[in-house]
């Protein structure tokens, strides 16, 4: 029996953003926290989806902050190239993706409006983003049902869970 997947081409710009689930795989150094970044521009202003309602999970500390840096300059880049046309004046954009997309979404007047308006907020509450670490996000989701479930406000993550493991066994 053949897997019922496809393989096709990334485009970031006409990737789908209706729900589901996708699988977006690629090797280091292969642009997945550039498409990730590109993907959540999209999401902000094309689905009027708020930052503080996007997850965004990977493994390290460091990843994840170079993931918010990389949203927080897509998310500047992109207002000021629909700035740029809002003042009749050349779209500057860091990267072809970029321009594409000014160019194509920037043209009608009323959706420049709303899609300035969302990345503005989007900037205002990039700090309110969940942009984590897979044990940040546990935490995090463990302290927002604390209550719910009768544990502690302040969980904590073992790191070294030899002790436990050998209570276990």
């Amino acid at each position: 029996m053949e897997n019922s997947f496809q393989v096709n081409k990334f485009n970031p710009n006409e990737y789908p953003l209706h729900s589901g689930t996708r699988l977006l795989e690629a090797s280091a150094g292969t642009g997945k926290t550039f498409a990730i970044s590109h993907l959540i521009l999209r999401l902000i202003t094309e689905k009027n989806i708020k930052i503080n309602k996007i997850l965004v999970v990977t493994f390290t500390e460091a990843a994840a902050a170079e993931l918010s840096a990389r949203i927080t300059n897509r998310i500047e880049f992109a207002l000021a190239g629909l700035e740029s046309i809002e003042r009749n004046q050349k779209i500057i954009a860091p990267d072809n993706v970029l321009y594409e997309w000014i160019s194509k979404k920037g043209l009608d007047k009323r959706k420049r409006f709303q899609y300035a308006t969302s990345l503005l907020e989007a900037l205002e509450n990039i700090d309110h983003a969940d942009i984590t670490t897979i044990h940040g996000f546990c935490r995090r989701t463990l302290k927002r049902e604390a209550l719910s479930t009768s544990s502690s406000l302040n969980p904590e993550i073992d790191l070294e869970s030899k002790n436990l493991i050998e209570e276990i066994v």
